[in-house]
């Protein structure tokens, strides 16, 4: 049966102490594997010649920096303070871009909800548009004044 988040992490308040950014990163890939093995299973009811049905329906698990901190047992400002110190910037660089690439291909291929996932990453799709007398212009198209 899939572990829920809460139950896999150690007590909150006791920080963990890297003393290497290799000890980060085995941490990091240990929550990768938790994300890989534990999927969020979704409960669908329906109906199979007549009669009520329902079967669950697993869903990967996105990898999220606050999701890697609860696992790690640190705080998301512990993990910026890491991502400050020069031993720990390639690692946390690259868990990072693990995370990112993650989300960005899972909604690109249907996996996530491509909205959630484009804010979480800060991604946005903006049109700019002005209004006059009725008229709709792209903002591109407005000359400045």
């Amino acid at each position: 049966m899939a572990k829920e988040l809460w139950e896999v992490v150690k007590r909150p308040g006791q920080p963990a102490i890297f003393k290497s950014s290799d000890e980060l990163w085995d941490k990091a890939v240990q929550y990768f594997d938790w994300c890989g093995d534990n999927v969020m299973l979704e409960e669908k009811v329906g109906f199979f010649q007549g009669d009520p049905t329902s079967a669950f329906v697993a869903h990967k698990r996105p990898m999220t920096q606050n999701g890697l901190c609860v696992f790690i047992g640190i705080s998301e400002q512990t993990y910026r303070n890491y991502r400050e110190k020069p031993e720990f910037f390639e690692v946390c660089s690259t868990i990072d871009s693990i995370m990112f690439e993650q989300k960005f291909s899972g909604a690109s291929v249907g996996l996530f909800n491509a909205n959630i996932i484009a804010r979480d990453l800060g991604l946005s799709d903006k049109q700019e548009v002005k209004v006059d007398n009725g008229s709709v212009t792209p903002w591109s198209d407005i000359a400045e004044d």
